[in-house]
């Protein structure tokens, strides 16, 4: 079986971390890393919380965060109905009645608007007159001008628009990735923290920035739109752009 908390444990030993610094760097409290480590998840606010606190670690740690949540979801099992501030069933009934009304009533609403629309829609093409044909009024159409070839008929294709040179994009392409960004350096003002999803791109413009990366490999870099060559160092990894260029620290 798959063992969550000695997965995570290996993987933050292996990275010289320590919990301290992970809770730095990811804002989730030392108990609560503990806790993950030793898959003491009762002590965790609810399941809600330890998916995303666990979603947030694997990334960080460089780890497929999907077989992580998916073993944790195996074990949880139907029985995740977990009430964390507590509830009576006596409040139920009441509960689903609130929730059906409101489904009642914005059916309705949608009902309406359809009806409103197509109304509206039929209204305009009533309004709207056949056209007349010139053959009605005795006048010859005149005789439909030549068709330019594709030589002479196509236009000159504008110029792409150069990214700016202190743009950094960062899209996540293999994987979530969790990242830091500072603008002015490694002490400067944080304008970012947090995980960005795969699939999706995020960007920045500043003079001089500074990044941390929890997983390189899972993301791609762009900077002033200059695609920028793989980090293949394990994360996490320190980079400065700065001048439109990428350095990366140590």
């Amino acid at each position: 079986m798959f063992e969550i908390g000695t997965t995570l444990r290996e993987a933050r030993v292996r990275r010289k971390l320590t919990l301290q610094q992970v809770e730095e760097d990811t804002k989730i409290r030392v108990k609560y890393l503990q806790a993950m480590e030793n898959e003491d998840f009762d002590i965790m606010p609810g399941s809600t919380y330890v998916k995303g606190f666990l979603r947030t670690y694997a990334t960080y740690l460089g780890l497929d965060a999907r077989i992580v949540l998916d073993e944790y979801g195996s074990r949880l099992g139907p029985r995740d109905v977990h009430q964390p501030f507590g509830g009576s069933s006596a409040l139920r009934p009441r509960v689903h009645r609130r929730r059906n009304t409101l489904l009642f009533v914005a059916v309705i609403c949608l009902l309406t608007l359809a009806v409103l629309y197509a109304l509206g829609l039929g209204r305009e093409q009533a309004q709207e007159a056949p056209p007349t044909r010139p053959e009605a009024l005795g006048i010859e159409s005149a005789s439909p001008s030549p068709t330019k070839s594709p030589e002479t008929s196509a236009s000159p294709s504008p110029t792409a628009t150069r990214a700016p040179a202190n743009e950094l994009r960062v899209t996540a392409r293999e994987g979530d990735c969790w990242v830091r960004v500072r603008r002015g350096g490694a002490d400067g003002e944080i304008v970012f923290e947090g995980v960005i999803p795969k699939g999706t791109t995020r960007v920045w413009e500043a003079k001089v920035l500074w990044m941390r990366i929890g997983s390189p490999s899972a993301i791609g870099i762009r900077v002033g739109g200059e695609k920028q060559p793989p980090i293949e160092q394990a994360g996490p990894v320190d980079v400065l752009i700065e001048g439109g260029e990428l350095v990366p620290q140590r």
